[in-house]
Order: structure tokens, then sequence, then C-alpha cells
């Protein structure tokens, strides 16, 4: 198992981050020979070294996919599923984080939402499946969207956007893109989208005598809800079509 159900004051995203980081010990603790995967060095590289060099923007996404590829051959060990978890923490932490102020229930249940949406994708996908890291990732994002959507504070606006786990991870403008193309939101809400909320300029600066910043608020809840819906039903999202 790699948590528990009780709820306790440390997450289960905690203590999978505990585990992996004495799995990944030095000496003896769990790595990979470099020379096994396109792209890395022909050196030994601990598991705390791989996670920062696979987040790397420089880091080769056929190298990403290797890596990724390995951990699923090798999950059948339940050091390697714990490994794979530790691997994707940064995405997993940001989801969490992201979600957690508008969610109204104990954060720890929504680590936990997140933490099951990831190994859920992790258990089922194929090692030969095209943008794994991607896959694994966004299960956790629509487990956690969904929590979110079901407990979410009262007047709160859900960060449909913002949570997506940012690049070599995902990214939300190809997320919004695909949802455009796939007539999910118009092609003018999810340039709002980006403006507000991945650049962060106020509705208030954005609007206009045309575009009012009430009308632009409508606009940019019914684009998020609209999101959020399409995500939660699997009509949008790595392995979907368009492109990953």
């Amino acid at each position: 198992m790699l948590y528990e159900s009780e709820n306790t004051a440390e997450s289960s995203l905690d203590r999978v981050e505990a585990s992996f980081l004495t799995l990944t010990e030095s000496p003896g603790g769990l790595g990979v020979n470099g020379a096994d995967f396109p792209g890395l060095a022909d050196r030994w590289f601990g598991l705390r070294e791989l996670r920062v060099e696979v987040t790397r923007p420089q880091t080769s996404v056929a190298t990403r996919q290797a890596v990724w590829a390995f951990l699923l051959r090798s999950r059948e060990v339940d050091a390697w599923k714990v490994a794979a978890v530790g691997m994707a923490m940064p995405a997993l932490r940001h989801i969490a984080a992201t979600l957690a102020p508008a969610y109204r229930g104990d954060v720890a249940d929504l680590d936990a939402e997140v933490l099951t949406g990831f190994v859920e994708v992790f258990a089922g996908l194929p090692a030969d499946a095209g943008g794994i890291p991607a896959r694994l990732v966004f299960g956790g994002y629509r487990a956690g969207l969904a929590e979110t959507e079901s407990y979410r504070r009262p007047g709160t606006d859900l960060p449909v956007v913002e949570a997506v786990p940012p690049w070599p991870w995902l990214d939300a403008r190809w997320l919004l893109a695909q949802a455009t193309e796939r007539e999910v939101i118009s092609s003018e809400d999810a340039r709002l989208l980006v403006v507000n909320r991945l650049r962060g300029v106020a509705l208030a600066e954005l609007s206009s005598r045309r575009f009012p910043g009430e009308e632009l608020a409508v606009r940019r809840r019914r684009a998020e809800r609209g999101l959020a819906a399409a995500v939660a039903v699997g009509d949008l999202g790595p392995g979907t079509g368009g492109g990953r």
C-alpha cells in the first residue's frame, strides 16, 4: 500500500515523500544507470538526483519518457511504486497546494484524492504509452479537481487552470488549446483565462466599455466550469487525442 486510509495530521503525500527519501538514502539507495536512458550521463543516478534531472527544462522529452517507462515496467515491486510517486511529487504537490484554498474539507483528504488519481493511472497505463508523465499527473489533477468541486468553499473559484502542473509535466496553454479545438470553451474565453489566470492580469484591468468586468467574471466562471466538467468526464487531457 502507498498510503493509509485513516485521516492523520500528516497527509498521504507527506508519508510517501518520507518513504521516498528513505528509499533513496545513500549508500544503497534506489537509483538507475544513466546509460540505460537516452540523454543521461553514463553513471549512477540516485532517484533524488534523477527527480531533479527529469524536471529540468533542458532535459529532453525522450529522456523523461524513457525514465517513466522504466518506472511503469518496475511497478510490480512495492519500492518502485513508492519511487514513482516520489518522482512525481513536485507535480502532485502543486496540484494539491493550488486546489487547497478552494477546498472546504480536510486538506489531507484532498492530498489522498490527488494521490489516488495518480496511482490509478499508474497501475493501468501501458509502458509503451505516449506522454507517460503527463498522463500520470493528469490522473492526480483530475481526481483533485473533482474532489475540490464536490467540497468547494462557498464564494471561491475553482482554480482549474492554475492547478495544472507546469511544464515539463503538463502545460495549461495546451489544455486550453485542446478545449478550444473541441469547442468546450471559445477561443476568446481561452485567451481570457491565459491573461487573467496565467499572467495574473486582474479583470479590472481588462474591463472595457464593450466587455465590463462583471461580464468578464461571468465568462471566466462559465469557461472554468466547462473545463472542469470536460476534464471530469474524460473529454480533455493527455491520451484523449490532440497530440499527446
